[in-house]
Parts: C-alpha cells; sequence; structure tokens
C-alpha cells in the first residue's frame, strides 16, 4: 500500500517576493517567515546579509534598470510590492518595470500593493476606505494612483477567463 504524505511539512512552501525590504518588509517576513518562502529585491548588494539574517533570499535588481529584474520573472506565487515610486514625475515607471518583468513567465496569484492615504486628497478626518474615489493632490500621491491603476489593469488582464 502506497500513501501520501500530506501534512504540511512535507509540501511546497509558496513563494512570496517582496519588492521594498524596509521597515514593513522585515516586519512582514519576520511573520511568515518559516511559512513562506521569502525572497526580496534589493538594489544594494550591502544588504543581503541583512536580508539572509531575516530569512529572505536577496534578489539584487533595481527598479529603475528593468533589465535587472528578469529574474524576477516566475520565481513567486505572490508578490508584496511596498517600494516607494520615484520622487519626480506623475506616473510610477517602477511598477510598470515589475509587472513587465513578472508578466514573462508565470502568473502570480496574488500582488499586494503598499499604498498611500494620500491617493485620497485631503479628506478633513473622514473615516474612508477603498471604496472612496481617488483625488491625488500631490504628484507623489498621482504616482501612487499611477502604481495602483497599473497593477489594477495587470491583474484584470492576466485573470483567468
Amino acid at each position: 500500500m502506497t500513501l501520501a504524505c500530506t501534512s504540511p511539512a512535507h509540501r511546497r512552501r509558496p513563494t512570496l517576493l517582496i519588492v521594498g525590504c524596509g521597515d514593513v518588509g522585515l516586519r512582514v517576513a519576520k511573520i511568515l517567515r518559516g511559512r513562506w518562502r521569502l525572497i526580496g529585491i534589493t538594489s544594494s548588494p550591502g544588504r543581503c546579509a541583512e536580508l539572509r539574517a531575516a530569512g529572505i533570499v536577496p534578489l539584487v535588481a533595481d527598479l529603475d534598470r528593468p533589465a535587472t529584474l528578469q529574474r524576477a520573472a516566475g520565481l513567486a506565487d505572490a508578490v508584496l510590492h511596498l517600494a516607494p515610486p520615484p520622487l519626480q514625475g506623475a506616473s510610477d515607471p517602477r511598477t510598470a518595470h515589475l509587472l513587465q518583468a513578472l508578466a514573462r513567465r508565470g502568473v502570480v496569484r496574488r500582488i499586494v500593493y503598499g499604498s498611500t492615504s494620500g491617493v485620497y486628497g485631503d479628506c478633513g478626518d473622514a473615516f474612508i476606505d477603498e471604496t472612496r474615489a481617488v483625488a491625488p493632490a500631490t504628484d507623489r500621491a498621482r504616482r501612487r494612483v499611477d502604481a495602483e491603476q497599473r497593477l489594477r489593469w495587470h491583474c484584470r488582464a492576466s485573470a483567468p477567463a
């Protein structure tokens, strides 16, 4: 008789690609370590030891240099995108570069994006949720709205029919 072992220890752990391994990314890694295989994009080779110590496999890449992101394609089941947009402009080419790289191979099942409440403009201390229409008042907020729109389009385009 043959039995298949289905205990959690014998199943493949899902892989999470953390894009933006700053304070929040490292906190998430601490929570998920052991349950997920963690890969983190860093543009600084000097941070690799810190990421390894946090249980994250470092991937040196730069969101401003699309060619460096090619290795990220097909690596993860899910992506946690915490990297900020560039400091100037009204769009977020960094998110565009990331999505182009991810689309090259396979489909990521889930993408979580850390945005900002600034996308809603000045709400005068009112309670808001994500159903509120965006009204960015600064270029920084416009860059975040651009990233949200790119992510929404990417997820709709890659969703199963």
